[in-house]
């Protein structure tokens, strides 16, 4: 164990020497201010909405941040919001732990939510400095790092989840430090990374796809025995996450308990034999789109995106296949080939939240790919032929137009298109406040609620609530226009879920169908209306 416990303060977690002279003061300053520098954006944005308006709109982070809330008063890893308030048995416990510090530091829903922001932004810092150490043990030159640096600090969905209470970013940091010091030359390193990667996946199940590819990546290098230890630092976690579900699982089979307390059962629900080939081709196609949109943001729709970010992707593909005949990044690709065979079959499109994780290899593979395609050029930019030079100045020309706009969409997404979502979220939460004070000062108590953001009206009035789940395999079949379904026979939805009132969201982006259908219903009664939404009495 000595070798573990005795650090030299000159190694960096590279395993390099780090030098004290002054020149390597000054690098090192320098580094620390580049990549302070970095943070700035996604600071600057978190800092103007630290109120945090959009919380709920994704729902998972109201769950983390209630589960926070469970942990931290000690009434043990539930879904208190739930009616039945089960055990939460689908969302590891790490991370809602990390944000029950906020709820210690201050336990008065919503002003926390300041404090949980803050906590989740500084994923940003730790992992720009974890992927500057990731480009180093690559051997990537200088130059390359920092292109690859400024991609993730402007990012804007980085930003866009650096401004949200999700897991994304802080599975992200714990999957970037066992790859570092898994990769580290040393007796014991694998077992430490196995554990580091057991807390990755404590923070997101998605953090299987570390074992298998932590083996793979050790046997090719003919290494079993850092292959086990690897596995036996990963292992107690993954199995104790398994043992704690199966012994509180929710015996309930309906839809709500599926959804909200079982990724497998949810699985099977929606994905089956029946439906495999075209949840398989759409999440292959969401896939590409959302790996090209690493660059160019997927503000288009349509043949006009397939066109852009589908070759995109490719193009980023074949980067990392350069990486890994150069022998760059190996154990980091085999994790991302894991995570996209299961994204493939999962019951949702993977989107970019899903891929985030993903995003410094996504975005490596693309500046290697550029530096070859560029190598390329200037060689046929000499070429003896007239009509190549003249066919490479063309593509060049058009390359650069592409990327150029889409760099210029990123920079405007960041600075233009999330800003005003968030302040459209916040004139939404002012009015969701005002229907939160109503219905904790007139409804009865112990009185249950159907609404889509079920668990923020659980912690603003302490009403439990649930939302309706649509079953995904609906999207794959009908697409999702099909949302509507969510709305017919809802009052015999609420009765099975033992709920007594219907609350329906209204606001000037809100589509007039919702409320038109629910109040046709017969069986439910409007009892109040206000700017933020309708509440209706099931009869």
């Amino acid at each position: 164990m000595a070798d573990i416990l005795s650090v030299d303060p000159a190694l960096t977690l590279t395993g390099q020497a780090v030098s004290t002279s002054p020149r390597e003061s000054v690098r090192s300053l320098r580094i620390a201010t580049g990549l302070l520098l970095l943070c700035l954006p996604s600071l600057a944005l978190v800092w103007s909405f630290r109120d945090l308006p959009h919380f709920g709109v994704i729902q998972d982070d109201s769950l983390y941040f209630q589960g926070a809330k469970s942990l931290a008063e000690g009434s043990g890893y539930r879904i208190s919001s739930l009616p039945t308030q089960p055990y939460q048995t689908k969302y590891p416990p790490l991370y809602p732990l990390y944000l029950s510090l906020a709820w210690h530091i201050n336990p008065s829903f919503p002003s926390n939510l300041t404090t949980g922001l803050a906590l989740s932004w500084l994923c940003v810092p730790a992992i720009l400095l974890l992927t500057w150490f990731w480009c180093n043990r690559q051997g990537f030159s200088e130059r390359r790092t920092w292109v690859l640096l400024v991609l993730i600090g402007l990012n804007p969905y980085i930003i866009f989840f650096a401004c949200n209470i999700g897991s994304e970013l802080f599975f992200l940091v714990f999957a970037l430090a066992a790859m570092l010091v898994a990769e580290r030359k040393g007796r014991w390193s694998p077992l430490i990374a196995g554990a580091i990667a057991g807390a990755a996946y404590l923070a997101r199940t998605a953090g299987i796809a570390l074992l298998p590819a932590a083996i793979v990546y050790f046997l090719l290098r003919r290494r079993p025995r850092p292959a086990l230890l690897f596995t036996a630092g990963m292992l107690p976690a993954i199995a104790g996450w398994i043992v704690w579900c199966g012994i509180h699982a929710a015996p309930g089979q309906d839809l709500v308990t599926l959804c909200y307390t079982s990724y497998t059962r949810y699985q099977f629900l929606n994905v089956g034999w029946d439906n495999f080939g075209s949840v398989l081709w759409q999440n292959f196609d969401a896939l590409l789109q959302s790996m090209g949109s690493m660059v160019f943001p997927q503000m288009l729709t349509g043949l006009v995106a397939i066109v852009v970010l589908q070759p995109l992707a490719v193009f980023i593909v074949l980067g990392i296949v350069r990486m890994v005949r150069r022998g760059e990044g190996l154990l980091y690709v085999l994790f991302a080939a894991f995570s996209a065979v299961m994204l493939l079959v999962w019951h949702y499109p993977p989107n970019q939240r899903f891929i985030l994780p993903l995003a410094p290899l996504l975005l490596a593979g693309f500046c290697g790919e550029m530096s070859h395609l560029a190598q390329a050029l200037r060689k046929t930019f000499r070429h003896r032929d007239r009509s190549q030079r003249v066919a490479a100045y063309a593509f060049t020309g058009w390359l650069t137009l592409v990327l150029a706009t889409g760099f210029g969409l990123q920079i405007y997404m960041s600075a233009s298109v999330v800003p005003e979502l968030f302040r459209e979220d916040r004139d939404k939460d002012r009015a969701h406040s005002h229907l939160y004070q109503w219905i904790a000062a007139s409804l009865p108590a112990g009185s249950n609620l159907l609404w889509e953001r079920d668990v923020e009206l659980y912690l603003a009035t302490g009403y439990h609530a649930t939302s309706r789940p649509i079953p995904s395999r609906h999207w794959y079949a009908y697409g999702f226009e099909r949302d509507m379904d969510y709305y017919r026979n809802i009052d015999q939805f609420a009765r099975e879920q033992n709920v007594g009132y219907v609350v329906i969201s209204t606001g000037p982006n809100s589509k007039p169908e919702p409320l038109r259908t629910v109040s046709a219903n017969p069986r439910l009664e409007k009892v109040h209306e206000e700017g933020g939404g309708v509440v209706f009495r099931v009869r």
